[in-house]
């Protein structure tokens, strides 16, 4: 029965990763009905199987009367799994731009040498990580849940760069994240996974310790990889926020009634070649103006120079912006 069902997720896995590569390639060719069909499809393929597979907790009465605690005592966990003294050039301006700007509070680098002192995730998780069963890329999210439900917090993606000082006001919320995203991202084949007014995880965090959403996503997280070797689908992680909202209307209003902000948290990276022609610098200082936290990578191959020009790089790569 075990290999069935594990035959059965491996199968549904690989339909969804290969319908997830056609998706991409009807959105970079601009075909985005087709696109938005197969991004249908996969969630009628996969969410039953989750909401079912999650039923009880799902169903369960979360409370939240959390204790509040003061921001100065929240962690923020920025995490670089793999360890090592030297981080990627793009990395490390992103943690330095992290610890300039959120500079009253402790922040704390989570490696697989590490996580066990901040979270009590089972080692069955762990070792599926160790042998390649769970990504790296995907692991994030389950370290995300582990870390805040126990902790409360900020979680910052390793690849977000902050432009200005996060307000106090920001992170002293029971949840809180980029909401209302409105750049040329829009048309990307992640908008048709994501439950509302454009909401990003990469940046967001709880004043409190056990919040209720971070409580859902790990135990349901500890339950599934203690019965299948493998994340089903990439986007797991927003079906079950999005099935969390279904089931859970209190955090659904605390969702959607969010203040809209770092709207355009894709954009600067959509910037990173231009040249600092007089144009290319108004609509980085337009952006900078109302966007303090900003999603890069380490895997494009940015330059410095362009056409005997710097780029938009240069400054950030100089720590200029």
């Amino acid at each position: 029965m075990r290999m069935s069902k594990n035959m059965n997720i491996y199968k549904i896995k690989k339909l969804n990763h290969y319908s997830l590569i056609l998706s991409k390639c009807f959105y970079k060719a601009g075909f985005f009905t087709p696109g938005r069909w197969l991004g249908y499809f996969r969630q009628k393929r996969t969410l039953p199987f989750l909401e079912e597979f999650g039923k009880e907790l799902l169903d369960k009465d979360y409370s939240y009367q959390g204790q509040p605690l003061e921001l100065n005592e929240l962690p923020v966990f920025f995490m670089w799994f793999q360890g090592g003294k030297e981080l990627p050039p793009v990395i490390q301006r992103c943690l330095e731009s992290i610890r300039k700007n959120i500079p009253k509070r402790k922040i704390i680098i989570i490696t697989r040498q590490n996580i066990k002192e901040y979270t009590d995730l089972p080692d069955y998780i762990l070792e599926k990580v160790d042998n390649g069963s769970i990504t790296k890329t995907f692991f994030s999210d389950i370290a995300r849940a582990a870390l805040l439900y126990k902790n409360g917090g900020t979680w910052v993606d390793a690849a977000i760069y902050l432009t200005k000082q996060i307000p106090d006001s920001y992170c002293n919320k029971e949840y809180y994240c980029p909401a209302g995203i409105i750049s040329e991202h829009k048309k990307d084949f992640r908008y048709l996974f994501n439950g509302t007014k454009g909401w990003n995880v990469s940046f967001q965090g709880t004043n409190q310790k056990g919040f209720p959403l971070y409580d859902f996503l790990f135990h349901f997280y500890c339950k599934y990889f203690s019965e299948y070797p493998t994340h089903i689908d990439y986007f797991m992680n927003d079906y079950m926020m999005s099935l969390f909202c279904k089931h859970n209307k209190r955090f659904w209003n605390i969702l959607n009634n969010q203040s809209e902000n770092n709207k355009r948290e894709f954009d600067l990276a959509l910037m990173m070649n231009k040249t600092l022609n007089l144009s290319n610098k108004k609509k980085l200082e337009e952006l900078l103006d109302n966007t303090f936290i900003h999603k890069l990578t380490y895997r494009k191959n940015w330059k410095l120079i362009k056409n005997n020009k710097e780029t938009i790089f240069s400054l950030l790569y100089n720590s200029k912006i």
